[in-house]
């Protein structure tokens, strides 16, 4: 049953701004791609310390907020302010070599390791997102003839304890991708009667047992102007 106790403390909203959509990136390329296309568009830009948010004509930018608690104390003042819908668009390790780096992928279900959404469901760790948000944004790809692929993934906070037997476990769960905030992200629309869904580029691997990063690959920028920017 979902807790539905009230909480004290209650967030605040952006009164003069009132938008229905928000888009998430919870970080950015080396070469900082997302956030100038942001600063061109934006109507206003928050710097909340944790998160900046961008204000555009029809819709918030949730802009590096990396974790799952900084996502959603920022994400809680953007649902004060009337958000009904949110796209996460970031990026995850691959644990499993069907999923290479630069690969595209659209979570299915989230896992949660991470400690912020047992706060909104203490008995519940898989979340998925919004079937109907996750097939509209599947079906614009599909439009443009993008390709990507579906993959459940595991939210952690702590990224440098994926240990051997950790890797293990989570390939024999069939959870191909790792990241910091989808599990939370999913929790919180859930909790709040929202729709959520993400996208995902594969940014580094380790299911070979070694870390292969791919973060600073020149070709992650291509695969952001194309599957990411449309959607600003």
């Amino acid at each position: 049953m979902r807790n539905t106790k009230k909480s004290l403390v209650k967030p605040k909203g952006f009164k003069d701004f009132k938008r229905k959509k928000v888009v998430y990136f919870p970080v950015d390329s080396n070469s900082k791609i997302l956030g100038k296309e942001l600063k061109r568009k934006a109507v206003k830009d928050i710097n909340l310390g944790y998160g900046q948010i961008f204000i555009l004509e029809d819709k918030f930018v949730l802009y590096q907020s990396m974790g799952a608690p900084a996502a959603v104390l920022c994400l809680e003042s953007l649902v004060a302010s009337g958000v009904k819908e949110i796209i996460m668009l970031g990026f995850c390790g691959s644990l499993n070599r069907e999923y290479p780096i630069k690969s595209v992928v659209s979570i299915s279900r989230a896992l949660s390791e991470e400690g912020t959404s047992r706060h909104y469901f203490p008995r519940k760790r898989y979340f998925k997102p919004s079937m109907a948000l996750k097939n509209k944004i599947e079906k614009i790809l599909q439009s443009h003839k993008f390709a990507f692929q579906e993959g459940s993934l595991v939210s952690t906070d702590a990224p440098f304890r994926e240990t051997k037997s950790w890797l293990k476990e989570k390939q024999r769960k069939e959870i191909g991708l790792v990241d910091m905030e989808t599990s939370a992200v999913f929790s919180l629309a859930e909790f709040r009667s929202m729709d959520s869904a993400a996208l995902m580029i594969v940014s580094d691997a380790i299911w070979s047992g070694k870390w292969k990063k791919g973060f600073f690959d020149p070709g992650l920028d291509e695969k952001i102007k194309k599957y990411f920017l449309p959607f600003i």
